[in-house]
């Protein structure tokens, strides 16, 4: 069987986009606003202007367990929200797929194909724990390991998209399947944006505008050679 090459998905990127950039650009905008990570942070300045504090030990004991139970509720605050959001954006980006996808199959994608996947978010969600859950072990093992279960389940969240009827456990053993042997392939294909990616950071994140649906578009069509209608 002769595989499709990095450049042939890039063309075939570039010929499902032709007469609806502005359309997929504007998808991609919202789609890269909803799934980026989201950060935190919380700047504590304390400053002494003499160089001893005189406590008590009862006070100071009392001084650890209030800062210990403060850094306590803000990282598991920090965690639920992060989980909470790591669940949405999951549910959006299999919607995102679902967009590229039809875009890929010459097929009518609207913006709202975005927004399309909730109906399926039971599915999705428990995918995406699973998934964090076997990386998460993986890179706690080592990095290599990680990045190998990484591109393991690449696939998932358009298997989802693609056929809502697959249960999570099974879109992780089919992207599994799906990817043995072609996670070289995978890597290639994102490797051969770097030039774009380049672009991206001279033009401070201005190239992004084109190089989010360009390079979404490609990986569609390495799914669809993967997994044929």
């Amino acid at each position: 069987m002769t595989h499709m090459t990095a450049s042939e998905h890039r063309e075939a990127a570039r010929g499902a986009l032709s007469g609806r950039w502005g359309l997929a650009i504007g998808t991609g905008l919202v789609a890269s606003a909803l799934i980026g990570g989201a950060s935190f942070s919380f700047p504590f300045s304390i400053s002494f202007e003499s160089g001893y504090i005189n406590v008590s030990n009862e006070e100071a004991v009392k001084i650890i367990v209030t800062v210990l139970l403060v850094f306590a509720a803000v990282f598991a605050i920090a965690f639920i929200a992060g989980s909470i959001y790591g669940m949405f954006s999951s549910i959006i980006q299999a919607g995102y797929c679902s967009f590229n996808l039809k875009l890929i199959d010459y097929e009518e994608p609207a913006f709202r194909d975005l927004f399309s996947q909730f109906r399926n978010a039971k599915s999705i969600i428990v995918a995406y724990l699973l998934r964090f859950a076997f990386e998460l072990i993986g890179y706690m093992l080592f990095i290599v390991p990680g990045i190998i279960i990484s591109y393991n389940y690449a696939m998932v969240p358009y298997i989802l998209a693609d056929d809502p009827t697959v249960s999570a456990k099974e879109a992780l053993r089919m992207s599994k399947e799906m990817m043995y042997g072609n996670r070289w392939r995978l890597f290639c294909l994102q490797f051969s944006f770097i030039g774009w990616i380049l672009l991206t950071v001279l033009s401070f994140g201005v190239g992004s505008i084109w190089l989010t649906p360009y390079q979404n578009a490609a990986l569609a069509s390495f799914y669809r050679e993967l997994k044929p209608f």
